[in-house]
């Protein structure tokens, strides 16, 4: 269990000179992006550490591995549904309470608890969430709307900041990424970076459109962009390009280690590039049998984990050598031959859930729900669950939960 930290809790941890600095609430001198400084020493308490809950961001945490430490329900079924009065359009996040925290069409970001009951409705402002939200280290749910203003929202439904960011929603639609300090960093057209209290800290003007999802490396936060382009933003320094995966990447990478990103480029190949080198090599090329989904999971047994738009299921590891597989969408084997010739053409579905025991939860682009049992065979919850399902995320021991651009979201439990 994920325990509250106070600021006292946090200064007994640390060594004496740094406890001076932390906890008597120096003023800060604040870092430099290449473009505007910023200075704000107001002394304010911040709690520090791991943003906190089930799935404090999109794709369960900030590598973006997908991958849990609670267990998945084998096999899932219905506990509650509960629709919000909007449309969703980013996956939700989950508390360490296990409530659900989801932003709708509309301005309003809506809080579900266990018992599946609306237990807190925020209004936003003016405008929507844009990018996928994240939880914080404290637990502050932040989103991002369409205006460009960053929204922090405290664990009782207060308003803590509305800062804006100084560039348009769509330059900002990256799922942003919460620091161990506290920190927020947004992406899109630019790199803006938010203390724990909602202050502009650095910004940073990206020469290219940043895709998918902000990871936390080990030298600062990292954004592929759509040619492939990998960079990295560590204030006061600017941007610096890393690498490239060598074509176009859609849904950002993934990070395994601490120094290899892993990403579906052009849709057929899966290519890991080395950070540290900027090499790359590719794990899987073009099967054919459709485009892959995207992006993939991280097995805890140190594969990855890739989906295809014609419903396959596989593992591979560094050396490209398969070590699972399991068939997700009902008929599939009809469809095989077919997707030979190229005409795998289906929508792609949300990304899988792993948990540590090798389960992998999933949810199709037909509504289609079920786990993947680490012998590959699969357990069924439900053959259409809603239609334009946007993601799953774990929500609990045993517990995942599934959005539905409807407006929908459906807690699974175990059977």
């Amino acid at each position: 269990m994920i325990r509250r930290r106070s600021s006292m809790q946090t200064c007994r941890r640390v060594p004496m000179v740094l406890a001076v600095v932390a906890c008597m609430l120096v003023p800060a001198v604040l870092r430099q992006a290449s473009a505007d400084v910023v200075d704000a020493s107001m002394p304010h308490t911040m709690v520090v550490g791991a943003p906190r809950g089930h799935a404090p961001s999109e794709r369960v945490d900030a590598r973006r591995s997908g991958r849990t430490s609670s267990r998945l329900p084998v096999p899932a079924v219905e506990r509650w549904r509960r629709h919000l009065g909007g449309n969703i359009d980013v996956p939700p996040v989950v508390d360490e309470a296990g409530r659900v925290w989801t932003a709708l069409t509309i301005p309003e970001v809506v809080v579900v608890g266990t018992d599946g009951k609306e237990s807190l409705r925020v209004r936003i402002g003016n405008a929507a969430a844009i990018a996928a939200p994240v939880l914080t280290s404290d637990g502050t749910f932040v989103v991002v709307t369409t205006n460009g203003v960053a929204i922090g929202i405290s664990r009782d439904g207060r308003i803590k900041f509305a800062t804006p960011l100084g560039l348009r929603g769509r330059d900002l639609d990256v799922a942003p990424l919460a620091r161990s300090d506290g920190s927020v960093v947004f992406g899109g057209r630019a790199f803006v970076e938010l203390d724990a209290s909602g202050a502009v800290q650095a910004r940073a003007a990206m020469p290219e459109r940043v895709v998918g999802a902000l990871l936390d490396g080990p030298d600062g936060a990292i954004a592929t962009a759509e040619s492939g382009a990998v960079y990295v933003f560590r204030p006061p320094n600017a941007p610096r390009r890393m690498g490239t995966f060598g074509g176009p990447v859609r849904r950002g990478a993934v990070l395994e280690g601490k120094r290899t990103l892993l990403a579906i480029v052009g849709g057929k190949s899966l290519v890991g590039l080395d950070v540290p080198t900027g090499l790359t090599h590719t794990r899987i090329g073009d099967v054919g049998l459709g485009s892959f989904d995207e992006p993939i999971a991280l097995h805890p047994r140190g594969f990855a984990i890739v989906t295809l738009a014609s419903g396959l299921l596989f593992g591979v590891d560094s050396a490209g050598t398969e070590k699972m597989r399991a068939l997700l969408d009902k008929g599939l084997s009809d469809q095989i031959p077919a997707a030979f010739f190229g005409t795998g053409d289906a929508r792609p579905s949300p990304p899988v859930v792993v948990d540590e025991a090798g389960h992998v939860a999933f949810v199709r682009h037909s509504g289609r729900v079920g786990v993947v049992r680490p012998d590959g065979t699969v357990a069924i919850t439900s053959e259409r669950l809603c239609n334009n399902p946007i993601g799953l995320q774990p929500a609990g021991d045993r517990k995942l939960v599934v959005a539905c651009r409807d407006g929908t979201i459906w807690m699974l439990g175990s059977g």
